[in-house]
Order: C-alpha cells, then structure tokens, then sequence
C-alpha cells in the first residue's frame, strides 16, 4: 500500500501542464533537428514524382530502395541532423530535470516563468550529474558486454538451437536490467541534488543515492520500475496508434502530430513522475 500510494502521489504530482508543455516544447527542438534532413531527402525524392499522392498513402518495395539508395549516396545531412539533435537532447536534458526539481520544492504548483528560472538555477549541478552518468552508465555496459560475449560464446557450444536462444535472450535481459539499474542510480541521485539545494558534487549525491536504493529497495526501485512500466506501455500503444494510423489528408496529418506529441508528453510525465517519486521518499527519509 505504501509503494501504490508513492506511485499515485508522483503520478498525480508529475500532471502539472507547465512542466509537461515546457518538456514537450523543449524536445521538439531536437525532433525538429533529426527530421528536416529526411524531410529534405523525402522532397528530393518524392516531390517532382506523378505519383506523389500515391506515394504519401504507401511506399512500396522499390520506393524503398529508392529512398535508402539516395540516403546512402548523400548520408552527411542525416547525420548532422543526428549529431545536432543529439547535442540539444543533451543540452536540454538538464534543463528539464532542474524544471522538475524546482517544480517538486515548489509550494504549489510553480508559474512557468518561476519554473524555467529554477531550471536555469539548478542547470549546473545537474550538468554535473549528466557527465557523472558516463561512469555507471560505462560501468553497466561494460559489464552488459561482457555478458553478450559469454552468452555469444555458450550459444556457439549449446547443443540445441533453442539452448542457444535461451541464453542470448538471457544476455539481453539482464543487459536492460543493468542499464535499468544504472539509470535509476542517476535519477536517486538528481533527487538528492533536488531535494538539498546545498549539495554542490554531483558524485557525492549519487553515493548517497545509491545508498538510499540499497536501504529502500522496495519503495525506490519499485515505485521507479512501476512508473516506467505504465509509462512505456501507454507510450507503446499510442505508438501502435500511430503506426496504423492513416496520416492521408490533413485530417489524419493532424491526428498523426497529435499522437506524435502524445507521446512525448506521456515520457516526459513518466521521467517526471519517477523524480517526484524518488524526492518524496528523500523527504520522508
């Protein structure tokens, strides 16, 4: 009951419509980065075409190759797009967090101009978590690696097919969870930085973090793994949505950016969320 109810009060906590908007209108930036070279190859591609409005319902097989062979011939925009939106996401990706710590101390919910200003306040302590993350992140696929290669190794003597199966299915499961683990070590430590504005090392709240996931394993990383869990999985049916979703007309244009950004606001919820959920835990502690 005490693990539900954690989830319940981050759950609700995390809907503030400011933290999410700022969220979703922050990440555009990069999504914008990443897709103005393919739409730019797409128009190359496709725009002068007699069959335009064919191809916007459906791209067979030789359209296809068509495509990957006119991105193989010209690969340097796409990833400058990549390299640019990946940059921004990193940039971002501090800012955001800050947002959530000051939304989390707030008494109330913040204004956004009191939010975007907490975010810029706490941008350097949580830069400093952000380049800290090489080492468990480092540490976790490392270890990941390691596991792939002996599991690699068994599947090669294994004496059935399907014992060989087992163990790379193993490999990869374990492979998440280390980086699962990895992950939440990081977010313990933001909320340590979050919840004691004092606290100036980065490596310093992630020791203290960690210890709080091994004294409160259940309440920590259970509240952290529910949340992503409803999360992903609200995340994966929209995207189902979206998949199978007619995008023909400006209609269905709309409702694809609509579920597009759906999605965005359902991961930046769950991100928020789980912060929320492991600074209330620091608090009680």
């Amino acid at each position: 009951m005490k693990l539900t109810d954690t989830c319940v009060r981050a759950a609700r906590a995390a809907l503030q419509w400011r933290l999410l908007a700022l969220w979703t209108i922050a990440l555009l930036l990069p999504t914008l980065a990443l897709a103005l070279p393919f739409w730019m190859q797409f128009g190359a591609a496709f725009s002068h075409s007699v069959h335009t409005a064919e191809l916007a319902q459906r791209l067979d097989l030789s359209n296809i190759a068509d495509l990957m062979g006119e991105m193989t011939r010209n690969p340097a925009a796409i990833q400058l797009g990549a390299g640019t939106a990946l940059v921004l996401t990193l940039l971002l990706s501090p800012l955001l967090t800050g947002a959530v710590a000051t939304a989390a101390r707030y008494d109330g919910k913040p204004a956004l101009r009191h939010m975007f200003a907490g975010a810029v306040a706490e941008y350097p302590r949580m830069f400093r978590m952000m380049l800290w993350a090489v080492v468990p992140l480092g540490a976790a696929i490392g270890i990941a690696s390691g596991l792939q290669s002996l599991a690699g190794s068994g599947a090669d003597n294994a004496i059935t097919p399907s014992e060989g199966q087992y163990l790379r299915g193993a490999a990869g499961i374990l492979t998440a969870l280390l980086i699962a683990l990895a992950l939440a070590t990081l977010d313990a430590g933001r909320a340590v930085l979050a919840s004691d504005r004092r606290r100036r090392s980065a490596v310093a709240a992630w020791w203290h973090g960690l210890r709080l996931l091994a004294r409160s394993p259940g309440a920590t990383l259970g509240s952290y793994a529910a949340i992503s869990l409803l999360g992903l999985a609200v995340a994966a049916v929209l995207g189902l949505g979206r998949v199978h979703l007619p995008t023909a007309g400006t209609i269905g244009l709309l409702a694809a950016l609509l579920l597009t950004q759906a999605i965005a606001v359902i991961l930046a919820w769950m991100r928020s969320a789980r912060l929320f959920a492991l600074i209330g835990i620091i608090n009680k502690s």
